[in-house]
């Protein structure tokens, strides 16, 4: 009887172990997770026929695992960045992927509730998910995705030693949440309704994650180069040049650095200009005039208003073109016309691209630093 009931027990021990153990995990599998990173740094560097190439093998080894549709979502991403949230198409082929994701997620967790890949895929897909939602007007989607990913990421902090990736997310929230009632006091009131957050410790996760990430160390270097920018730390310009240094076929990484180096009037430094050069000869639209505008913005630290002037209205003639892609340009392009007519003495124009700026996102913004450095 007791040796029928400890075989019993042995088997309802083994089966519930391989039930749990039943989904491939990547972190265990080191020829996964490196053909996984292999597969991220190339898709940074733009390189989409390798990207390709290393996605079917990936598909071999991981049919069933949530970081392949998260990668192929990826993909479609950067395959236009930055991404025209227009294209109807593109956005239903990136959100089957996500959903596949958020899908296989849910089925690993119906299994195992704390199975710490699905719980961190799930808030990738999620993330993305709310951020197009946001981009296209669905408020209500946003709002709907945007609770599951702050639910998500409450219990992604409590995982960083567990699954270090974690330490992308926790650093966002640690650091924005104190940060941005700080710049938008407004907000305080509903922000006090959240857990407070460390920016320091914020800081310190999302330096971990640059280092030591497989999926969030290149987005983890992006946000802390943009950290340090609004903390008026020089730490962000060599961030900028080290980004451009390692991602030098990525052009949004390029735009992006170029526009932080601008935040310390830091334009004409030879890594600038020379980067500049490269978007403005892109066989995108959209780098071209991007590569034209900081040109024009590079003149105006030179105290070249007029170059200045005829560039960034010129890019502003060829704007309607980009479709959803004209609002990466928009508050800097109106916010340098508004700071020049306000140098010249031109209140009606002066008046006319305030408009325009405050309208655009973080328009205010840079106006306010460019009064600030004057």
């Amino acid at each position: 009887m007791l040796r029928r009931l400890y075989l019993t027990l042995q088997f309802l021990f083994l089966f519930t172990t391989l039930n749990a153990q039943s989904y491939k995990l990547l972190w265990q599998n080191e020829e996964a997770l490196r053909l996984a990173e292999e597969t991220m740094d190339q898709m940074y560097h733009w390189n989409f026929v390798k990207t390709d190439s290393l996605l079917s093998v990936y598909e071999d080894l991981m049919p069933k695992h949530p970081s392949l549709p998260l990668l192929k979502a990826m993909r479609v991403y950067w395959d236009i960045t930055p991404f025209d949230y227009q294209n109807e198409d593109q956005i239903d082929k990136m959100f089957t992927y996500l959903d596949d994701c958020v899908e296989l997620c849910e089925d690993r967790l119906d299994e195992q509730e704390d199975d710490e890949e699905s719980i961190f895929f799930m808030l990738l897909a999620k993330s993305i998910k709310a951020r197009t939602y946001n981009y296209i007007g669905s408020t209500w989607k946003a709002v709907s995705e945007a609770r599951s990913v702050y639910s998500l990421t409450r219990v992604g902090m409590t995982l960083t030693d567990s699954l270090p990736e974690f330490n992308f997310s926790s650093g966002i929230y640690n650091f924005y949440r104190e940060f941005y009632p700080e710049k938008h006091p407004i907000y305080k009131p509903f922000l006090s309704f959240f857990p407070p957050g460390d920016k320091t410790k914020g800081i310190e996760q999302l330096t971990n994650a640059m280092k030591t990430g497989v999926f969030t160390s290149a987005e983890s270097h992006r946000y802390l180069m943009w950290i340090y920018l609004h903390i008026e730390d020089q730490q962000s310009i060599d961030l900028a040049k080290d980004l451009m240094s390692k991602y030098q076929e990525n052009q949004w990484f390029i735009y992006e650095s170029l526009l932080v180096m601008s935040g310390f009037d830091a334009l004409n430094d030879s890594n600038a200009v020379e980067k500049i050069s490269v978007l403005q000869v892109s066989t995108d639209s959209f780098y071209i005039l991007a590569g034209q505008m900081i040109e024009g913005m590079r003149f105006y630290e030179m105290h070249d208003y007029d170059e200045a002037k005829k560039m960034l209205l010129g890019v502003e003639e060829d704007l309607t073109h980009l479709t959803t892609r004209q609002n990466y340009i928009k508050p800097f392009l109106y916010a340098y016309l508004t700071t020049i007519f306000e140098i010249e003495g031109d209140q009606n124009n002066r008046k006319k691209y305030y408009k325009k700026a405050s309208q655009a996102d973080f328009g205010d913004q840079v106006m306010k630093r460019l009064s600030a450095r004057r």
